[in-house]
């Protein structure tokens, strides 16, 4: 399956604090954890999580995660199946350090989920990846 990937104007930000070697070594851990999805999707969700178990409104499931890139940064994505145009969509929202993530995963939920009805699932314990 192809993967399409879309990167948000908070990210690109966010990518710019950092030297171009830094820049490189960050896209190429996310890109080697990309193809993951599209062969070994169980060895992606081990390098990923959902801070929040986040239940929509009609059944639909929360597709955001926090992705560890390395020990201190985060990269705050959402993972789609899109079966129409037989892709999978990753949309890159925030790139921020690992005591950062809790707040940048939240803010971006509220964000992108502000048009359904959101409830927590049952309780969660945080361990931000």
């Amino acid at each position: 399956m192809d993967i399409l990937i879309e990167s948000t104007k908070d990210f690109e930000k966010d990518l710019e604090q950092f030297t171009d070697t830094e820049k490189f070594k960050i896209i190429k851990e996310m890109n080697q954890n990309f193809e993951l999805l599209s062969s070994e999707h169980n060895s992606f969700y081990e390098h990923s999580e959902q801070l929040r178990n986040i239940k929509l409104n009609d059944d639909y499931d929360s597709t955001i995660y926090c992705l560890k890139i390395s020990n201190d940064k985060r990269v705050i994505l959402t993972i789609d199946d899109d079966p129409i145009f037989a892709c999978i969509l990753i949309t890159l929202f925030r790139l921020v350090n690992q005591e950062n993530a809790q707040q940048s995963y939240n803010a971006v939920a509220e964000m992108i989920y502000q048009d359904f009805t959101v409830a927590e699932k049952q309780p969660l314990e945080i361990h931000c990846c």
